[in-house]
């Protein structure tokens, strides 16, 4: 029989601390048309910071390109996020959670802006030494992770209750475009105006994310929200705290948060451990971004295994975009339907065979369907996911929960990747044995996970916990 997940507060422990922060916007749902209309606005502009972060992945590396015929220094170019991650992943949850989210959010659009003029600015000033260009693309990817867990608690700040799946489902299917069309667009204006301006246009994307947080902030301290609404936004960090919260909660000097920065990280990993279904959910995507990391050979598989040209290789990955909009589209409807856990796992499985199916494509037929619907069932279960851990984990400890869990997301995926080519590589050069035991093994890991503990959790997409 199911059951419903025991609450965060008793599973782990400090969750129930308070904080400046205090809770989640309860009462946002009462607020204006204006407001509805500036929460519109916000996932515009984060729409356009997303595209940002797809331009980046071509425009930084391209820029590598031409002061250097280095592979490395390409390689690290094009993943600064990752890299992030790797430098900064674990230390910048606990700091989100001790400073405002929202004034997180707002330097790190500066710091990310200013990253990208700095950059065509030393190329055209004949300055742009390669230790330089990568250390400032890997201080952008650090600021993305900032803002990553920053972006997190804000979204269940503005969207409480059944707007916290559609928010997410909306910023999924802007994050998948981005990865498609980013990159397009990086080309096209690297070849018809220079790399460098594509950069200034890139910086231009976080100048806009900026320009749309602010509306915002005006209209919650202004105070157009009724009745306890202003009191919950002054606890969740939109409002600026009076006289006495200020000698209360401030200085927040550096040697403050560096402080006590382990302790927050060990109480958020503490939480993911005492809180059964949020620990189990996290072992099963673990272990299943491990899996998926086969899917770094997809472009090896069509070009060297099947010998298709160009153009249909691009086909194939373009399909892989298109279906990830899709599932980032249609998630908040199949979770309506099956709820949470139930949606998670059916999008593993689909997954799961999808990779199948590609370990026995022939043809570049097969294996076009099949990247784009596992695609579309990962990007399900990543929107459901995400959707399902911002309403267990409490506020005061969302970033440094989300940030550890991260860390662990992004390492399985350059191990699974090396595993991947390690078996192709003992097949003969041959990646369908990769795609079929990847396949198989996430099958059984979604098995083990559901019949051994989320099935007894029944948590419905659209409703908050009690």
């Amino acid at each position: 029989m199911k059951t419903a997940p025991p609450r965060p507060t008793e599973s782990g422990r400090g969750a129930g601390r308070s904080t400046r922060h205090g809770s989640m916007l309860t009462g946002l749902e009462d607020m204006t048309e204006a407001s509805s209309r500036a929460r519109r606005l916000f996932l515009g502009g984060q729409s356009v910071s997303l595209l940002g972060d797809g331009c980046a992945v071509l425009a930084v590396p391209l820029l590598v390109l031409q002061l250097t015929r280095d592979p490395l220094a390409a390689g690290l170019a094009a993943a600064p996020r990752g890299i992030g991650y790797l430098l900064v992943g674990l230390p910048a949850g606990p700091v989100v959670d001790r400073l405002n989210p929202w004034r997180v959010l707002v330097a790190m659009d500066v710091l990310r802006a200013g990253v990208f003029v700095i950059l065509p600015a030393l190329v055209w000033l004949g300055a742009a030494p390669l230790g330089v260009v990568l250390a400032l693309a890997f201080v952008g990817g650090a600021a993305t992770v900032f803002f990553d867990a920053a972006l997190t608690v804000a979204v269940k700040d503005l969207f409480p209750a059944e707007g916290l799946l559609t928010a997410n489902s909306v910023l999924e299917s802007a994050g998948r475009t981005s990865q498609m069309v980013g990159p397009a667009i990086v080309a096209l204006l690297a070849t018809w105006i220079g790399v460098e301006t594509a950069l200034l246009i890139n910086a231009a994307t976080f100048a806009v994310s900026l320009a749309t947080l602010v509306p915002l902030l005006i209209e919650v301290r202004a105070g157009r929200t009724r009745g306890d609404d202003a009191r919950d936004a002054r606890s969740a960090g939109l409002l600026a705290p009076g006289r006495a919260d200020r000698a209360r909660v401030t200085p927040r000097s550096a040697r403050l948060i560096l402080r006590g920065l382990g302790e927050d990280l060990w109480e958020g990993l503490r939480f993911i451990v005492g809180f059964r279904p949020l620990l189990a959910l996290t072992i099963v995507q673990t272990l299943v971004n491990l899996c998926l990391a086969v899917d770094t050979l997809i472009v090896y598989f069509a070009r060297m295994q099947l010998g298709l040209p160009t153009p249909l290789v691009a086909a194939v990955i373009t399909a892989g975009g298109f279906g990830g909009i899709a599932g980032a589209v249609t998630a908040p409807f199949i979770a309506a339907r099956l709820g949470a856990l139930p949606s998670i796992s059916l999008g593993i499985l689909l997954a799961a065979g999808s990779l199948l199916v590609m370990g026995a494509s022939t043809g570049w037929a097969p294996l076009l369907a099949a990247n784009a619907a596992q695609v579309w069932a990962v990007s399900i279960a990543s929107v459901i996911n995400r959707s399902t851990r911002q309403r267990w984990i409490p506020r005061e400890l969302l970033g440094r929960v989300t940030t550890a869990a991260r860390a662990l997301f992004v390492a399985a995926t350059p191990v699974g990747a090396t595993a991947a080519g390690a078996v192709t590589k003992a097949s003969g050069h041959d990646p369908r044995p990769a795609f079929l035991g990847a396949g198989l093994l996430i099958g059984a890991i979604i098995g083990c996970g559901w019949f051994g503990a989320l099935r007894r959790y029944d948590t419905p997409a659209a409703v908050p916990d009690p």
